[in-house]
């Protein structure tokens, strides 16, 4: 699957940022809160954000790590059961946090990620590895959109929970 270029893995990232945050701003606090309603009833509406905001998190010290030639942490974890893992661990880590908090993480991560992207130049985009990788990954871009992704879908992350948010919101406003 070829590589989206800085400006399409931007613009794929923007319009499912802007995509998500349209549903949810169709959701009070008490529907965003209300368990088990996201992700086959694993997850509520703020755990999805919290979810979002930690796999760009990860994207983010992924590239910084990227561009010092240092292997990033990531690596050890794909391909493993690991990412189960820390998903639960994060969903409980924030389950305790305010909706406000981790709306402002979820706006924070998304911006952060998007204005380093933004900053890179092609050249480092299309950069490849100063350290050894067990995958095809060969370049800056590709281990982004591997973190960032959904099965097919470089960058495509938000693509993947999409569904689930719609079909909730579907059913709060039919309610």
């Amino acid at each position: 699957m070829p590589v989206p270029s800085r400006q399409e893995a931007l613009s794929t990232l923007r319009q499912g940022h802007e995509r998500m945050a349209e549903l949810l701003a169709r959701l009070s606090g008490e529907e965003l809160a209300r368990p088990a309603t996201i992700g086959g009833g694993a997850w509520s509406a703020k755990d999805l954000m919290g979810h979002i905001a930690l796999w760009e998190e990860v994207a983010l010290v992924t590239l910084e790590a990227w561009l010092r030639g240092v292997k990033p942490a990531i690596e050890e974890t794909f391909g493993s059961r690991e990412v189960d893992q820390i998903n639960a661990l994060n969903q409980e880590r924030k389950k305790s946090w305010s909706l406000e908090r981790v709306r402002n993480e979820s706006e924070e991560a998304h911006r952060s990620l998007v204005s380093a992207i933004d900053a890179m130049t092609d050249e480092q985009w299309a950069s490849p590895p100063r350290f050894e990788l067990e995958d095809e990954k060969e370049t800056l871009g590709a281990e982004l959109g591997g973190v960032l992704g959904a099965p097919g879908r470089p960058f495509g992350h938000f693509s993947a929970h999409l569904p689930d948010l719609e079909d909730y919101v579907g059913a709060v406003a039919a309610s």
